[in-house]
């Protein structure tokens, strides 16, 4: 097979309920120059059967007998991928067709981008559009607040290849690994961020055990990187920001509730937004019928 321009690197655990979905809107891409790692990481349920039925060429799926976690397996993907750029995925995320030719031909015309987000609509359930992830299209102003994190959402990324191998995943962290690795990198790279929405998103409920390991995990690194009083303004900043978002995560947890009103860092849809991610889940919904 002729070398791939990006490779899409997905680590899936217990993801029978939505992969499917996922790997049918990623054969929808327009840009058709792409391979899948995908590693199955211990997958308890009916995963692997699910992925097994894909045949496409381009899809590479490893079947690992033992769970490492999110972390190690993205650095394997990033160790065994072919293509210059890499794009991260989730097992339930729902691609627009246009996400990869728009990133690529972004980053063609930037080399100086080390890694590129884009918007994306909050889901959950059947569709239910929840709101829109927030961003900020040039670096400054997404590394504007270091201590409280990036808006620069994980499933989103794609950058260089030669980014990844040089900033590794921290394989030592349960959660919250993407952030922790932005706030490790951000002073030695460049950020972008297209502000379309390309993506959907699910956010099905709020998670207090996860957002835990998540804000440990930064407010940790944020501490290691105290070395002047900036440093340790943020750190002070940052440990007090995360702790009240933490008993916010264990309200929500508690009711479950998933909103725009109660999670006030997601931004409302406008009309258009939900109109095209409806045409986006009418499809998703369709291949499934």
């Amino acid at each position: 097979m002729p070398t791939p321009l990006v490779t899409v690197a997905m680590s899936v655990y217990n993801g029978a309920a939505t992969v499917q979905a996922a790997l049918r809107s990623l054969l929808w891409q327009t840009f058709p120059d792409w391979e899948l790692v995908l590693i199955n990481d211990g997958s308890a349920d009916s995963t692997a059967s699910v992925v097994d039925q894909f045949h496409d060429p381009r899809i590479r799926v490893i079947h690992a007998s033992e769970r490492r976690g999110l972390a190690a397996r993205l650095n394997e993907c990033v160790d065994v991928a072919r293509g210059k750029y890499i794009a991260r995925m989730d097992a339930d995320d729902i691609l627009y067709p246009d996400r990869f030719q728009r990133q690529v031909a972004y980053l063609d015309a930037h080399p100086d981008i080390d890694l590129l987000g884009h918007g994306a609509v909050l889901f959950k359930g059947s569709g239910e559009v929840v709101g829109v992830y927030p961003i900020s299209e040039q670096h400054e102003d997404i590394c504007r607040t270091p201590w409280w994190g990036f808006p620069l959402a994980h499933p989103t990324w794609m950058g260089r290849r030669t980014w990844f191998l040089r900033n590794r995943y921290d394989q030592s962290l349960r959660k919250g690994q993407d952030q922790e690795l932005l706030l490790r990198t951000w002073q030695q790279s460049r950020f972008a961020v297209l502000p379309l929405c390309l993506m959907g998103y699910r956010v099905d409920r709020i998670s207090a055990s996860k957002s835990m390991w998540g804000r440990t995990a930064y407010c940790r690194r944020l501490l290691l990187q105290a070395n002047d009083m900036t440093s340790i303004g943020w750190a002070l900043r940052g440990i007090a920001v995360h702790a009240a978002g933490l008993m916010r995560d264990m309200f929500l947890d508690a009711t479950g509730i998933v909103s725009h009103g109660a999670r006030q860092s997601f931004m409302s849809a406008d009309q258009l937004v939900s109109e095209q991610w409806q045409a986006v889940w009418k499809r998703v919904s369709l291949d499934r019928a």
